[in-house]
């Protein structure tokens, strides 16, 4: 590859920026959303692979999702999550005071077995 000024440029760099935006998404979630300057960073040869990821990234946090906390008690019981094996733990949240009956991603399980409980952060 010739060494033109542009490719000189481009390699000078010490950080290349990608970016994918959606109004509607930044509107939602306002200032939850990361709001540093700072890159993250990755190791990305091609821009094109970095604005791949950032669509991505992108897609992922368009739906709206929410994440709930449950308490479940008496840990002699066997927890059951659906879904197949091969694919993420699903779990079927309802809680009609927050408006939520859906299948949700079992994000984090924690067990305390001197209380005999497990808490369930799940998120979707």
């Amino acid at each position: 590859m010739p060494a033109t000024p542009a490719r000189i440029g481009f390699i000078l760099e010490e950080w290349r920026r990608s970016t994918a935006t959606n109004a509607e998404v930044k509107s939602r979630h306002g200032t939850v959303a990361r709001e540093s300057a700072d890159p993250i960073e990755t190791f990305f040869d091609n821009p094109a692979d970095a604005q791949a990821m950032a669509e991505q990234r992108l897609a992922l946090l368009s739906p709206e999702r929410r994440r709930f906390k449950a308490d479940v008690r008496g840990l002699s019981e066997a927890i059951s999550l659906a879904g197949p094996a091969d694919n993420a733990p699903l779990a079927r949240y309802v809680d009609e005071g927050r408006s939520a009956d859906r299948d949700m991603l079992a994000a984090e399980i924690g067990f305390d077995f001197e209380t005999q409980q497990a808490t369930f952060i799940v998120w979707g």
